[in-house]
């Protein structure tokens, strides 16, 4: 079962413990109260928890977040747990196991990370919607994983959405439809054939990255870096896509695609200029966001796939230049952000960051590797390394 079919049973203080943090960060405490209400073993409970997709997942991963602890990490970062669940409907229905005959499908642990957009067993992009009350479904609020966790006559697989506007001292009903659909397509959920065939292979390579017995290393840039790493590579193109569009359409891999990016990247673009006159940075949230929507998802993520499989670091620096340079000129200090030393690979770092004359030839600073915070001690280029002789005078990194 998943977190969240268990949790409606467990009582609102063993919820409460584990809560947000508690879904990132499998503290012992409440892991192990959790275990008993469901009469799971502890490490049956830490498998459902998405601390164990830090060493596949760079947002989770220390290594790309100045967030420390498991309650700063989570807060606020779309990154991690997206509000509103993904998902697809047969799946729901279940597997024809005897348990899921009895309970339906499980909410799969997947559904909730951003670049998880397409069920590849089903053919079919994920939904977000009900399709009774049109609103996202199990749609939460702050410091909760579970939507209406106290209202035990709802199915896990039922919407749990609240249909009316809050009323102080009056619960409201919630929508109650059931999303498990065997036949779950509408039309509205596909794209045409060559649109579809796109993102579901770019959906596969992903899942298959976040698979613990998946591949280890991936290329990137010309090089070989780690799974963690390229999901981070990835959060900091999409920002940086949306930042410069239309600047990336050339690589958008179809004109339904580049069409869907077009609405919402303007519309991005408007929300951060109604925000840039407020205090505060949140006016780079409409860019550095990843959407909800699964085809725009897809879209953004096959243009930053794209930009990361170039053979070599010249080829990829000639696709991302002109990104880099419309993005410096609308939002300098976002742009810099975006590719700061702390939120992607040292590969995809000197790509993006050495194009300025006065910077040292890009041979040298291969050669050199990444350097240590405050430049001090011998370079560490531990998990990289190259995955191509294009340039014989840099080392070989393992």
């Amino acid at each position: 079962m998943a977190l969240g079919q268990a949790a409606p049973e467990t009582g609102g203080g063993v919820l409460a413990d584990v809560g947000d943090g508690g879904a990132m960060a499998s503290s012992e405490a409440p892991v192990r109260a959790f275990a008993r209400s469901t009469r799971l073993a502890p490490d049956e409970v830490s498998r459902l928890l998405t601390s164990s997709l830090a060493e596949r997942y760079g947002p989770l991963n220390e290594k790309f977040t100045p967030r420390k602890s498991a309650a700063r990490m989570v807060n606020n970062n779309a990154w991690l747990l997206t509000r509103t669940p993904r998902y697809c409907p047969q799946c729901l229905v279940g597997d024809g196991s005897e348990i899921q005959q009895l309970h339906r499908g499980s909410w799969q642990r997947f559904w909730r990370l951003p670049p998880v957009f397409a069920c590849t067993k089903h053919r079919r992009l994920l939904r977000i919607s009900c399709p009774t009350c049109r609103q996202p479904v199990h749609t939460v609020e702050m410091n909760s994983i579970i939507a209406r966790p106290w209202d035990e006559d709802l199915h896990p697989t039922q919407c749990r959405t609240t249909t009316a506007p809050r009323t102080v001292g009056r619960l409201q009903p919630a929508c109650g439809v059931q999303l498990a659909e065997p036949d779950g397509t509408l039309s509205e959920d596909l794209p045409d054939a060559q649109t579809l065939e796109h993102l579901l292979g770019l959906q596969q390579r992903l899942l298959d990255l976040l698979n613990p017995i998946g591949p280890e290393m991936t290329p990137c840039v010309g090089w070989l870096i780690p799974a963690a790493d390229y999901f981070a590579d990835l959060r900091a193109l999409l920002g940086l896509v949306f930042l410069s569009w239309p600047a990336a359409r050339p690589f958008a891999a179809t004109p339904a695609l580049a069409e869907a990016l077009d609405r919402d990247a303007g519309q991005r673009h408007a929300r951060a200029t109604i925000l840039r006159g407020r205090p505060g940075k949140k006016h780079t949230r409409p860019f550095t966001d990843p959407p909800l929507d699964p085809l725009l998802m897809g879209a953004v993520l096959g243009i930053a796939e794209h930009l990361l499989g170039a053979d070599d670091e010249e080829q990829a620096r000639e696709r991302m230049l002109p990104l880099i340079h419309q993005a410096s000129d609308l939002d300098q200090a976002l742009s810099l952000y975006l590719r700061r030393k702390a939120w992607i690979s040292f590969p995809l770092r000197i790509v993006i960051m050495n194009h300025f004359n006065q910077m040292a030839p890009m041979h040298q600073i291969i050669a050199r590797g990444p350097i240590q915070p405050g430049g001090q001690g011998k370079p560490t280029t531990e998990g990289y390394r190259r995955a191509s002789r294009s340039h014989p005078e840099s080392s070989h990194m393992a």
